[in-house]
């Protein structure tokens, strides 16, 4: 990885991640006696994926081999939760889009990324 910027680019996207991932999964903020066991399950196994997500970010961000398919994932993923944002927008709280903006310009550096940063020996 060269240049200074992807490794920083890559660290900003794991702290994004954990930002977005930690108190849920901790359970800060989550209303426990209004929600059933199900949906919390649900929560957490979601914000478990956002965090190890992060930690492929960093993974990367470390410039350590074989790291270049998670930023294809992390693509998809964070293309995913644009479209799902899309989707539910009318029923979302404000933040909700901001975040997706947020996934969506990390998709925008992460293609460039791969275009431009180290390709994968043969």
């Amino acid at each position: 990885m060269t240049g200074k910027i992807w490794p920083t680019l890559f660290w900003l996207a794991a702290l994004y991640n954990f930002a977005a991932g930690l108190p849920s999964l901790l359970g800060l903020g989550l209303p426990a006696g209004e929600l059933a066991a199900e949906h919390l399950l649900t929560i957490r196994l979601a914000s478990l994926l956002i965090c190890t997500f992060g930690i492929g970010y960093a993974l990367v961000a470390l410039g350590l081999p074989g790291t270049r398919h998670i930023v294809t994932l992390g693509i998809i993923g964070k293309l995913g939760v644009c479209a799902l944002v899309l989707l539910y927008i009318s029923a979302l709280p404000p933040v909700m889009p901001m975040l997706a903006a947020g996934d969506l310009l990390f998709v925008v550096a992460f293609a460039i990324w791969l275009y431009r940063g180290p390709k994968p020996a043969i």
